[in-house]
């Protein structure tokens, strides 16, 4: 007995009580090892089945994180709104209708500018219709006089007071120094024609390239000059005004609209006869 409890480990040396049998104390320790070996088991089982969890949760939240990706793309792409009143000119050739600025709620000085480029649009296009029709030298001649008047009356309330309103605002002094040089260039064919008789030799040829001039300078003011004055916080309202007051003084009758070309050897009706003999 003595030699089995000085060996090492035995179950012997593991009774708490030396009065019961050897092999109570033995069965008892081998139960107490198989208890504690389930238990680890169980232990390193269950943190075997948490770490799959984990990289699960973290694989869902991948698209999580994907789909905010894309959503944040999509917004990165989605066109930026244009500044207001600026112009949206189309890609194919760009013209005094499909360049002409947004109306803002007030009408302003650039409203103004922009109405008497609609305006001499329209009579250009009238003046190549008579073309066409290779209308009468008189009615000619008077359209082309209606386009000139308008177009010195444009230019002078331009230079006199919006040119020089924009320049003190900032704008930059190459656009408006290009605007005067492409004034010059028109008023040179305006003087032409005006001293020109309509059955003179390049005389509709003239008028063509004044309205290209024209068209060319009409596009740079509304996708240029125009947008930069608005953003420069100029008061377009109370120029609007002094800029009417002058037009005014320059061309009373400068939105008149354009005499109706009648047709050829139209004589007048019985009633205007009669009224003009009895009226004279």
């Amino acid at each position: 007995m003595a030699d089995d409890k000085s060996k090492r480990g035995s179950p012997d040396n593991k009774r708490l009580n030396k009065s019961e049998p050897y092999e109570v104390a033995y069965a008892k320790s081998k139960r107490a090892a198989a208890k504690k070996s389930a238990a680890a088991k169980k232990s390193t089982a269950a943190k075997k089945g948490a770490a799959p969890k984990k990289s699960a949760a973290k694989k869902s939240s991948a698209p999580k994180t994907g789909a905010k990706k894309t959503t944040r793309t999509a917004v990165k792409r989605s066109p930026v709104p244009a500044t207001r009143g600026a112009p949206n000119p189309p890609k194919q050739e760009k013209t005094t209708e499909n360049t002409a600025p947004r109306t803002m709620k007030a009408a302003d000085a650039v409203d103004l500018l922009v109405d008497d480029h609609l305006k001499v649009s329209k009579l250009f296009k009238q003046y190549e219709t008579l073309m066409k029709k290779k209308a009468p030298a008189g009615q000619r001649k008077t359209l082309s006089q209606q386009i000139c008047d308008m177009l010195k009356a444009h230019t002078a309330i331009e230079e006199e007071i919006f040119y020089p309103a924009a320049r003190k605002a900032g704008l930059k002094a190459d656009l408006l120094d290009e605007a005067d040089v492409e004034h010059a260039s028109a008023k040179d064919l305006i003087a032409q024609l005006e001293s020109a008789h309509a059955d003179d030799d390049h005389y509709d040829a003239k008028v063509k390239v004044l309205g290209e001039y024209i068209t060319h300078h009409v596009v740079e003011e509304h996708t240029e000059m125009f947008p930069q004055c608005r953003r420069a916080r100029m008061d377009l309202v109370a120029l609007r005004a002094e800029m009417e007051s002058r037009k005014m003084a320059l061309m009373p009758d400068g939105d008149a609209p354009p005499p109706a070309p009648g047709k050829k050897g139209q004589s007048p009706g019985l009633l205007s006869k009669i009224g003009d003999s009895l009226f004279g």
